[in-house]
């Protein structure tokens, strides 16, 4: 029997990497040969505190890209060899919001890696439910099979923004100087908006800065941010403001920060028992803010995402770090502690990157 080496969560820093039989592909349904599996900030949230999902044992990972090994004799869109990218969402495709368009606000929405086995593995089945309802496409001749793992979270940093109505010419600040963060101020960049970056750390500002070119920075500690930004401004506030961090004090920051009928995006989800923020509500109110929650993406955004990655307007190098599958756990305990942006593992013994 052919084996693989998978990694297995099992609950708030419960993690192996296991020994397991490959997957067999039925005739409905593809095997993808993982080469790059980013780890989601949503995973690292899993490890250390638990999740809805947590106690049953799950193979994690939605982040992926690889090469298609098998595929079923009824899959007409796959052939082996293949390269593939996946998105994070299942779609059941039959409820209200499914038949709406809305698909990552469906009803019975499944997740890979915590509905069912996802990517950090070295083989990863795609049933049928997946290439029927998931979200995946083929990665661009011209993009590498590494920086293609940067697909699904840039997705939701392009629908964010698209939803914010962001427009040239605009002043943004974005709470929060982590992977998210980054990739938001690389496509405001990229939309030539003005950003401003503001993080509690300045030595994630500093990386900012000397790897990504970062100009205007605000470190909160000890700073009035406030007072920062109006001046920025000429006393009037950010045209946006973008939560990107998990953070109570960032959302409420956001109010403070944005202009009158300025647009705040909570982009970033918090721990449970975080999750209930106090807002100035007569503030929203008296200066009419619209506050905009953004989550997952149209499956559309997923192809959009590879063509900006391929067309070289992401510092991917800048971003990434690589793991071998049996240092997935390090990859998380760095990731907590801010020792780096975006920890991708690389299964097969990264020999397909």
């Amino acid at each position: 029997m052919n084996m693989m080496a998978a990694v297995l969560f099992e609950g708030p820093e419960k993690l192996q990497v296991a020994t397991l039989p490959r997957p067999e592909c039925g005739p409905d349904e593809a095997i993808l040969q993982v080469a790059a599996c980013g780890i989601c900030g949503g995973d690292v949230r899993s490890y250390f505190l638990g999740d809805n999902f947590t106690g049953k044992s799950c193979i994690p990972g939605h982040e992926a890209v690889g090469i298609a090994s098998d595929v079923g004799q009824n899959v007409t869109r796959w052939k082996v060899g293949d390269r593939i990218a996946l998105g994070a969402d299942v779609r059941c495709g039959d409820c209200y919001y499914c038949h709406r368009d809305l698909f990552n606000m469906c009803d019975n929405l499944k997740i890979l890696g915590k509905h069912m086995n996802g990517a950090l593995t070295d083989y990863m089945l795609l049933t049928s439910e997946i290439l029927n309802h998931g979200i995946i496409h083929e990665v661009p001749p011209n993009l590498k099979t590494l920086h293609a793992a940067l697909s699904e979270p840039l997705c939701s940093v392009l629908a964010s923004h698209d939803e914010l109505n962001i427009g040239k010419g605009e002043t943004v600040v974005v709470l929060g100087c982590g992977p998210m963060g980054i990739l938001h101020f690389e496509l405001l960049r990229a939309r030539q908006v003005r950003v401003v970056l503001v993080d509690v750390s300045e030595v994630r500002l500093d990386r900012a800065r000397r790897d990504f070119g970062a100009e205007l920075t605000i470190c909160s500690v000890g700073t009035h941010v406030t007072d920062r930004v109006l001046a920025l401004t000429d006393g009037v506030g950010a045209d946006v403001v973008i939560s990107a961090a998990p953070s109570g004090a960032a959302v409420r920051q956001a109010i403070e920060l944005a202009r009158k009928r300025g647009r705040i995006g909570v982009f970033g989800g918090l721990p449970a028992a975080q999750a209930e923020v106090s807002i100035d509500v007569n503030r929203v109110h008296y200066r009419e803010l619209r506050v905009i929650g953004n989550f997952s993406y149209h499956p559309s955004y997923h192809e959009r995402a590879l063509q900006m990655l391929a067309g070289g307007t992401i510092r991917c190098e800048a971003l990434i770090t690589q793991y071998r599958i049996e240092d997935t756990e390090q990859g998380l305990l760095d990731i907590r502690d801010g020792k780096v942006l975006k920890a991708v593992v690389v299964p097969n013994d990264g020999t397909l990157i």
